[in-house]
């Protein structure tokens, strides 16, 4: 599995993780360009959002929050959006996104996008596994690796919302314009209507008293006869 994406700190040459907000060696800020449709931060030399591709312009200005960073416990910058606000740590650069908001930049992400191309994929497994409080309830998030397959594991308070480490937002926003969500769904229909499938011939199996062998090691006619019976079998049941 691929590592996360690094760049050079054009102050001191350092190596940083794409996405961090300032150099961990300098500590010179490296995104300061605040887009104003979903708030990521962006290089200063940048056109255009790398979270939602929208042209930079007026940036957002933030507002006063009584909610500190689960991480480092630093106090929160909130910005408000039509659907719901946004706070980032002042410290670390993590982000806490209300549902409402979140949904709302998701929607608009996957009705603009493009054929973008997905974000590399970080091996989950390389950080040390740890639960954080949510910041509004201070109840423990629950770990939820974002629509299964984007290799992003994000924590998630069910009530009030979800915590992006640094650079993850812009990550996530990237695997939904790739597409990622949607094939995240089509996958889970896929897996529903073979499951009911299944269900449906047991079902059908068991009123008829016909015993279903394991389709294990089954000869190919073995495997077209077990197929047959299936398709009958459903078709009696429809």
């Amino acid at each position: 599995m691929a590592e996360a994406e690094t760049h050079r700190c054009p102050v001191c040459g350092a190596p940083v993780k794409a996405g961090a907000p300032r150099c961990g060696y300098c500590a010179s800020d490296l995104l300061t360009v605040r887009c104003a449709e979903c708030f990521v931060l962006n290089a200063a030399d940048g056109l255009c959002c790398s979270g939602c591709g929208r042209e930079l312009g007026l940036q957002p200005m933030p507002s006063p929050s009584d909610l500190k960073c689960p991480e480092c416990r630093q106090p929160f910058s909130g910005f408000g959006g039509v659907a719901g606000r946004l706070s980032e740590c002042t410290g670390c650069g993590g982000q806490f996104v209300e549902h409402a908001l979140l949904k709302d930049l998701l929607e608009r992400r996957e009705v603009y996008r493009s054929l973008g191309v997905a974000p590399k994929r970080e091996n989950p497994l390389a950080r040390p596994v740890r639960y954080l409080p949510c910041p509004a309830c201070s109840q423990m998030m629950n770990r939820k690796n974002f629509g299964e397959t984007s290799g992003i594991v994000v924590d998630v308070c069910s009530r009030h919302g979800v915590w992006f480490d640094p650079g993850e937002l812009p990550r996530v926003l990237s695997f939904v314009e790739a597409g990622g969500l949607e094939r995240a769904r089509r996958r889970k229909q896929e897996d529903d209507a073979r499951r009911d499938r299944e269900q449906r011939v047991e079902k059908a199996s068991a009123a008829l008293s016909i015993h279903r062998p394991e389709p294990t090691n089954l000869s190919g006619l073995e495997q077209a006869g077990l197929e047959l019976i299936e398709f009958v079998l459903l078709r009696l049941l429809d």
